[in-house]
């Protein structure tokens, strides 16, 4: 599934796997619960805890699970905010003519 939206809250469940490709200069931030994230060939993990973030600084893709329970995180996209406005304006656009607008002045 791709999903092209500047931010995101995600719950993912205990033994699941949350997979970001491309995802430079995004921040990932836990909200609840505990999470692990893993960068492919990268030899650090980093874990956390509710309230802290880390952003992402190359280009591999990375993986975020939770530790233990189910966690809930947020991903905000590096992109400015009108740049960021603007594809869920065009996005919304495809689907709700008349909500687009809405979006893009927002």
């Amino acid at each position: 599934m791709w999903i092209n939206t500047p931010s995101a809250r995600l719950a993912v469940a205990s033994h699941r796997a949350l997979r970001l490709k491309d995802a430079r200069g995004a921040r990932v931030r836990a909200v609840q619960g505990t999470l692990w994230v893993t960068i492919d060939n990268d030899p650090r993990d980093i874990v956390l805890e509710p309230g802290e973030s880390f952003t992402v600084e190359s280009d591999r893709p990375l993986v975020v699970m939770p530790l233990g329970a189910c966690a809930t995180l947020d991903v905000k996209s590096a992109a400015s905010p009108p740049a960021s406005r603007a594809r869920l304006g065009s996005w919304l656009l495809a689907l709700w003519p008349q909500t687009a607008a809405v979006a893009a002045r927002a």
